[in-house]
């Protein structure tokens, strides 16, 4: 007997490429300037301008990085919300090749957040200076870097509000300094925040003319934190190795005459001094041993 109550298998209807893509509610969608289509192979221009347009959201930016290390956004993003949201922070976001940018409310939140640096993230130093019109977001071409650092032995006539920055750049170009340097409240040291190039070697010491002194006044600069260079590409972030290659082993025996021994050969029973070869200091301690077992 037949079942009547059986019901026809309803079939799914597959969803073309259009229906993927076609936009099905207006609110979601915005409205573009629209422009002529550009010359083919043509190379698109972007006036001084358009740099410029709309550039106060991001002032108001820090972009980051971690040197030779890429943290996961979302422990970024709850580490950053945990300690800076009290301090103004209203948004992190991300680029593909790793940068984060901090949009905070106010130009000056950000600021005091940069003042209290340098930042770590979960043990790793992140890199972090102001948004501007033209900063490069490639690691590879990181040529210059922000970075505090302490002056010791500044004469009195440089606690001044021009005295650090003339201080400051025989390190780097000054950028920023703390509260306490500014209002001149710590005398033991001038904090200041300058921007290094990698062509540049590090600047630990130097002397300052003054007529207060016949001698010259000597300068001792701390680094509250020193990014890796790479003194052949002259870039932060790395370092190349200045170690010459070995010479091949037929090159530097070719010229040695042979070594006659004038011991004579052991004798049966007589323990035999076993040459190893010179090995890898991580596997040093297994050829002592095997050494101490053999002999």
């Amino acid at each position: 007997m037949k079942n009547n109550n059986t019901k026809p298998t309803q079939t799914t209807p597959t969803n073309t490429w259009a229906d993927r893509v076609r936009v099905t509610n207006s609110s979601t969608r915005f409205s573009l300037k629209h422009l002529q289509r550009q010359p083919a192979g043509s190379r698109l221009k972007i006036s001084e301008d358009m740099l410029l347009d709309n550039a106060e959201q991001w002032q108001r930016c820090m972009v980051g990085f971690f040197p030779g290390f890429k943290m996961p956004y979302h422990i970024v993003n709850t580490i950053a919300s945990r300690v800076w949201r009290n301090c103004g922070l209203e948004d992190v976001m991300t680029t593909a090749n790793g940068y984060m940018l901090f949009r905070f409310k106010s130009e000056e939140e950000m600021q005091a957040v940069l003042e209290k640096g340098p930042w770590m993230f979960g043990g790793k130093t992140i890199i972090l200076q102001q948004w501007h019109p033209r900063f490069c977001f490639d690691k590879s071409k990181i040529s210059t870097l922000p970075v505090w650092i302490r002056i010791h032995g500044l004469p009195f006539p440089l606690w001044s509000k021009q005295g650090p920055s003339l201080a400051a750049s025989m390190v780097g170009r000054p950028l920023s300094c703390d509260e306490q340097t500014y209002n001149c409240t710590r005398l033991e040291y001038a904090r200041v925040c300058v921007e290094i190039d990698a062509s540049l070697p590090f600047v630990h010491h130097y002397e300052i003319d003054s007529p207060l002194s016949s001698d010259p006044i000597p300068i001792a600069v701390e680094y509250e934190w020193k990014p890796s260079r790479c003194d052949r590409c002259k870039i932060f972030g790395h370092s190349c190795s200045t170690e010459p290659a070995p010479l091949p082993k037929e090159k530097s025996q070719t010229h040695k005459p042979p070594i006659q021994s004038q011991t004579p050969p052991p004798q049966q029973g007589t323990p035999i001094a076993i040459h190893t070869q010179v090995q890898p200091p991580r596997l040093l301690s297994c050829n002592l041993s095997q050494s101490k077992t053999n002999s």
